[in-house]
């Protein structure tokens, strides 16, 4: 989706962030947004903004840390055969 839908400009970044394999984010969000269900008064919804931050939040340290590991993993992954 990221070659389809995101300008040029922009894809190389989203590849970055890994945005075309959202596991890993989804990963950072479930036990989030467990606690924060968990967390509602009983008999009501979760608040739908902490959710959309906890959301946001997930995806953005997610591609922080795919930006971090690339970079220190460089050395190492140029002997890695593939």
């Amino acid at each position: 989706w990221v070659d389809r839908l995101l300008p040029e400009p922009l894809q190389p970044y989203a590849r970055l962030m890994r945005l075309d394999r959202p596991i890993g984010s989804y990963l950072l969000f479930w036990p989030g947004a467990w606690s924060i269900a968990l967390a509602a008064e009983r008999g009501t919804l979760p608040d739908a903004k902490l959710l959309a931050l906890f959301a946001v939040g997930a995806v953005i340290m997610r591609g922080a840390g795919c930006t971090i590991n690339d970079m220190w993993d460089a050395d190492i992954d140029k002997r890695v055969e593939r």
